[in-house]
This record gives C-alpha cells, structure tokens and sequence, in this order.
C-alpha cells in the first residue's frame, strides 16, 4: 500500500512539472500563429489593393474597408469558421477566426491556456477592423481616386490588448 502511495505521489509531481513546463509553449504557439495570420491578413489586403491599381481601378479602393479580409484569400485557413450572424464567443473553441456580420469585424477567439490580457475589453477575443486610409484633399470626407491620395488599408484591433512573449 506505502508502494501505491509513492508511485501515486511521484506521479502527480511529475505531471505537474510536465503541466507547468508545456503550458507556456501552447501559449507561444498559438500567439505566433495568431501573429503570423495577422500579418497574412495584412499582406492580402495590401496585395488586393496594389491589384486594383495596377488594373485601373482605384475608385474601388474604399470598398475594401468594408469587406472580411479572409475573403481574400483562395482558400481559408483550417482556424477559420467562417461568417457568422450573431456568434457567441464564450461557446466557440479557443484559437479560431471568425468574421462577426454583426459588427463588421473580423475576430479572434482566444485559447484557454494563454496570458492573454483584454485591457478592458474583451477578455477572450480580439476583433479587427479594415481601415481605410487616405488623405481626403477636397475635404468631402469620401474618397475620389481623381483627387484623393490613397495611404493605405490598415488592419488594427478594434480595442487594445496585451500578449505578452
């Protein structure tokens, strides 16, 4: 019975010092995916962009703030859910994308096992938004491809967060 209690004991000591070391590399992991997606998501934009230039078509530049950047991509990634109406965060699987139709926002559900950091937002997600960039020089507050110069698409969170490495 002592034996028991021994291999019992050792067991749970190592288990925990088995937990304790993996769970920061779960963490890693799914904060450099998250950061290599966004960084993707960046570059389609930018490349969709550049694309309705090169083809003459720059007064559709304003359109691509309104759209889901991951319908840019060929085919989405495994990590993508898809659009969804009315999502409810807190029952989707940690460490999937999804585009929110009712806020416009593309979004990032967030693992458990994370230091991930909301800020007063959100604890369990980060959304984004496109932003269209340019510099209005007629002052009518809408793009004119004729007058305007276009400064860019920026893919940025809707409210700050913390992630730390």
């Amino acid at each position: 019975m002592l034996e028991l209690i021994v291999i019992v004991v050792a067991a749970a000591l190592l288990g925990g010092a088995v937990f304790d070391q993996v769970l920061p590399v779960v963490d890693r992991s799914e904060r450099l995916a998250f950061m290599r997606m966004q960084r993707q998501l960046q570059n389609a934009l930018t490349l969709e962009a550049a694309t309705l230039i090169a083809e003459g078509h720059p007064e559709r530049l304003g359109e691509l703030g309104a759209l889901n950047p991951m319908s840019l991509f060929r085919a989405p990634p495994p990590s993508y859910l898809g659009s969804l109406p009315w999502p409810n965060p807190a029952g989707l699987p940690g460490g999937v994308w999804y585009y929110d139709e009712h806020s416009s926002s593309l979004a990032y559900r967030v693992g458990k096992h994370t230091r991930f950091d909301g800020l007063g937002g959100p604890s369990n997600r980060v959304e984004f938004r496109v932003v269209f960039v340019f510099d209005d020089r007629d002052g009518d507050g809408t793009f004119d491809a004729a007058r305007d110069q276009f400064d860019g698409l920026r893919f940025e969170p809707r409210h700050a967060y913390r992630w730390p490495d």
